[in-house]
């Protein structure tokens, strides 16, 4: 194996120093999990760059075993991207392991060249010297569309991801949080960037068009370089949105003046929540959950359960039944009972059975749906 140029040695050098920051940010103590996405996102990249120079030496002619194995960490790009966003942003994200879902491409990936990786050293030094068989060329294809695909849509669930939270959390964000958001968007664009570098290379290589510049390298070299910029700025500055940072923020002088600075947080979360539940109307989902509100807004799960206890003075499934209660009220006056049955308006209002409609209806007006129809008929004779 032989390094030809200087640029190969320069992004050997920048691939080792990208190997060592995501190892650094994998391994490095603390509970933080989104440093370990980034420093996994950071890994792959790493890979990918080694692969890349290995592709222009004799590399693969003496570890022959070793060839395509890695192309599987492309598919990990996109989905690690927006991985690292989400759960910087949202720490408390339940049942983490159904993000494990985002990965089923690269498993697949891995599947489908299985017959290929488990074939001898002889017959795959045949199949690289001789021509790749059909199946072979038509998967490489395939997966090369997916990998497109997938920065057109992880960037726009990105993109939307930081939009929502930057409009639902509004004045609770302090210059130097909005300035790490901008950050953020700032490092999607510039992965779409690089998307576009590599996707526009790989179309060129496939219809045979040479330009005067290889995009390839473009690619790589800003991959190495955008590696090492965004580690050293999440090893500077790794805990911005962290509930204790929020905390710490509000708390300056005292406990007086503490508590006084967190009252007024849940008051700003309050009317958040208050003013997404009645323009949303999040309640007609009728397996809503507390989650669901996390999600959409901004605001960590710990605090909007602070607000539906304090603010509320009720629990989440209480509030979003009353309002179910007087969606259902609406959908009645408007005569909707008369073309629909009671179970179809429930399930409209946002209860998830008619047993659950008929045992809030009770409880909050003591009548059943039913009885509360026919009294208001008749009042209305």
């Amino acid at each position: 194996m032989i390094i030809e140029s200087y640029f190969e040695l320069i992004l050997l050098l920048g691939g080792v120093l990208s190997f060592l920051l995501s190892m650094y940010l994998i391994f490095y103590p603390g509970n933080f999990f989104p440093n370990r996405i980034l420093g996994a996102l950071v890994f792959s990249w790493t890979i990918t760059v080694f692969v890349f120079i290995l592709h222009s030496t004799d590399f693969y002619l003496k570890h022959i075993h070793v060839y395509a194995v890695f192309d599987f960490f492309t598919l990990m790009f996109f989905p690690l991207m927006y991985l690292y966003l989400r759960n910087y942003l949202y720490r408390d994200i339940k049942k983490p392991h159904l993000q494990l879902f985002h990965f089923l491409p690269a498993l697949f990936y891995l599947l489908v060249f299985m017959p290929f990786f488990i074939k001898s050293a002889d017959a795959k030094l045949k199949m690289i010297q001789d021509g790749f068989p059909l199946w072979y060329t038509v998967s490489q294809t395939v997966f090369n569309v997916i990998i497109i695909i997938q920065g057109v849509i992880y960037t726009v669930f990105c993109l939307r991801t930081i939009h929502r939270f930057q409009y639902f959390r509004k004045k609770h964000l302090s210059k130097f949080q909005l300035s790490t958001l901008n950050w953020l968007r700032t490092f999607v664009f510039v992965n779409v960037i690089l998307w576009v570098f590599g996707t526009t290379g790989a179309v060129l290589d496939i219809l045979g068009i040479r330009l005067f510049i290889d995009l390839f390298k473009l690619f790589y070299a800003g991959l190495s370089l955008f590696t090492i910029i965004l580690a050293i700025f999440t090893i500077k500055r790794p805990e911005l949105f962290s509930e204790s940072e929020d905390i710490i923020n509000l708390v300056h002088i005292n406990k007086a003046s503490g508590l006084k600075s967190i009252t007024n947080q849940n008051n700003q979360d309050f009317k958040v929540l208050s003013q997404f539940i009645v323009e949303q109307k999040p309640y007609l989902k009728n397996d809503l959950k507390m989650q669901d509100l996390v999600e959409s807004t901004g605001i960590t799960y710990k605090r909007i359960s602070e607000v539906f206890n304090k603010n509320f003075n009720k629990s989440f499934y209480d509030v979003m039944n009353e309002y179910r209660l007087e969606e259902a009220k609406v959908l009645i006056s408007k005569g909707f009972h008369r073309e629909h049955t009671l179970s179809y308006l429930a399930e409209k209002a946002g209860f998830n059975s008619k047993t659950t409609f008929n045992r809030i209806f009770k409880k909050y007006t003591d009548q059943t749906p039913s009885d509360y129809i026919k009294n208001l008929e008749e009042s209305a004779l």
